[in-house]
Order: structure tokens, then C-alpha cells, then sequence
């Protein structure tokens, strides 16, 4: 099936190859790597897979939505999900923790393991899983509760504290962590929907740290969000990096080539290109890797 897709996507592209403005291109990739970021590891030097698949895909009914997909993603870096709208990049982040799930008629076929642990075995624990994989989504979504029991919602769940201070401990943690203390420290017993969009946000953040996840997906964390806001999830996704393995799906090219080490390209739900950041933005393999981040298609 990869093969008929390739095909297909390179149909659909020979006309926008064959239109698109080279030195406009060129000065476009320029402009990225003036601001991409640049791990701090040595060429040659590479992170060993927290999370590894091979030949996997998503179907809705009879419809592939992610196909036959192999991707070793990194562990403790943030790798950016980039692609057009449709492409696959939500569906598969969905399908890292299962979310998928409850999707009816959604099903996998191929291999997906987390460090080594099958995430599609017939054993595995759901609710476990998706206490090592946190997700934050598009648009806030705290619990009407306090901002205190928001972060404490999962260290409760998962019997994480014996006490009241243990609790406290783990909710104080996971707000400095999300770069919130400050902030609410004098009202954590009002309610999380008084909060800003973009406090809102961090608190949910806070809220996936709190149960000490391997993984954090984010779902276009900042598509709803004021420039100030964005500025501030963005500092803090790179803040996580080396303690947390963080794949974030983002249309904003600019986002993904500063916050991200890797960077995996999808098209029709086939990835296309994944490498280091850099050399993607700058020295991309594929022309239609250059294509899309150019901005001359999608």
C-alpha cells in the first residue's frame, strides 16, 4: 500500500514541483536556519528510541488513515509532528496512548512498543499506559474544579501520595515545573476556569506531569492561544526536554524548527521524511519535505 501512495502523492505534487519559485524556496529554508534549533549532541551522536514502530497502521473502517508507518522516536528530546491538515499527525498521536480507542470502528494492525513494552499487547493496562503517556490537547481543558485538584485528579487516581503533604508536594511540583506556581500559589482552592487560556493550558500541562509520565503528546498546544501565551507553552516544551520524551503536533513551521529536535513529516498518512530539525529545515532530503515547509503546498 506505500508504494500506490507514493505514487500517488508524487501526482499530486509533479505540478506544484513544477510551479513552485526555487529562489523563494531558497530563501525560505535561509530563514529557518537562522532560528532552528541545533541539539546539543555531536553529529553521529543519536538518542536511543523510547518509542518504536514498525509497518503500523490506523484505519477508520476501511479508510487508512496513517499507513505502514516505522519511526523510532527519541527519547528525552521533542520531536515536532508536521503536515498538512488530514495527513495523519493527530490520529497517529492519538494512537501512541490509545485514545483511539474510543473511536468506533478505529482499528491498528502493525507494531507499536514503548520502551520495549507492546502498546497494542492484549495484556496491557490502559489506564497504566496512559499514566506514562500524558496528552495535552488543542484547547484547554481543565476540570471545573480547583487548581489544586486539577494536578492532584491523577496522583489520587494512581494511589501516588499516602498523605496530604505528599499530595501537596507532588502538586506544587508539577506547577513549577509547568511554569504556573508563581502565578496560582495564593489561590490553588479557586476554580481552574477562572484562569487565562494560557494558564489553563499550563495547568493541564501540570496536570499530565503530575503522574511522572515517560511521554507528553501535545496536540497543537498553542493554536488557541495570544502570541504571549504561545511564547510562554513554547519555552516551557523546551524546558522539558532531557526528563520527558515530548511529541508535539504543530502546523506553525516556525514553532517546530525552534522547539524541536526531530522532526517527522507526514503526507496522506505516509511519513514522508523524520531526522534532526535542523538538517530537515535546512538540508531537507525529499522535495516535498522542502515543498511543505516552504509553504508551497498544504
Amino acid at each position: 500500500m506505500t508504494n500506490s501512495n507514493d505514487n500517488r502523492i508524487q501526482a499530486t505534487l509533479e505540478s506544484t514541483v513544477a510551479a513552485a519559485n526555487a529562489p523563494s524556496r531558497q530563501q525560505a529554508i535561509s530563514e529557518f536556519a537562522k532560528h532552528v534549533h541545533r541539539r546539543d549532541r555531536p553529529d553521529g551522536v543519536e538518542s536511543e528510541p523510547l518509542l518504536t514502530c514498525e509497518e503500523f497502521c490506523v484505519y477508520y473502517g476501511d479508510t487508512i488513515a496513517v499507513d505502514e508507518l516505522s519511526v523510532g522516536i527519541p527519547r528525552a528530546e521533542v520531536t515536532a509532528i508536521i503536515g498538512p491538515s488530514g495527513c495523519g499527525k493527530s490520529t497517529f498521536l492519538n494512537a501512541v496512548n490509545r485514545m483511539t480507542d474510543l473511536i468506533p470502528g478505529c482499528r491498528t494492525s502493525g507494531m507499536m512498543k514503548l520502551d520495549g513494552d507492546d502498546v497494542y499487547g492484549p495484556g496491557t493496562d490502559v489506564v497504566w499506559l496512559r499514566r506514562r503517556i500524558g496528552m495535552v490537547f488543542q484547547k484547554p481543558n481543565p476540570f471545573p474544579k480547583s487548581i489544586y485538584a486539577n494536578v492532584a485528579y491523577g496522583p489520587r487516581l494512581h494511589g501516588m501520595a499516602t498523605n496530604r503533604a505528599e499530595l501537596s508536594e507532588i502538586v506544587e511540583r508539577s506547577l513549577r515545573e509547568a511554569a504556573l506556581w508563581d502565578e496560582v500559589k495564593d489561590r490553588l482552592a479557586t476554580n481552574a476556569l477562572g484562569l487565562s487560556g494560557g494558564q489553563q493550558q499550563r495547568l493541564c500541562i501540570a496536570r499530565a506531569l503530575a503522574v511522572d509520565p515517560d511521554v507528553i503528546l501535545f496536540d497543537e498546544p498553542t493554536s488557541a492561544l495570544d502570541p504571549g501565551s504561545t511564547s510562554k507553552i513554547e519555552d516551557l516544551v523546551s524546558t522539558l526536554r532531557g526528563t520527558y520524551t515530548v511529541m508535539i503536533v504543530t502546523h506553525n513551521m516556525q514553532q517546530a524548527s525552534r522547539i524541536s529536535d526531530y522532526t517527522m513529516f507526514l503526507y496522506n498518512g505516509t511519513l514522508i521524511e523524520f531526522g534532526r530539525t535542523a538538517d530537515v529545515f535546512t538540508r531537507p532530503k525529499q522535495e516535498r519535505t522542502e515543498l511543505y515547509i516552504t509553504g508551497s503546498f498544504g
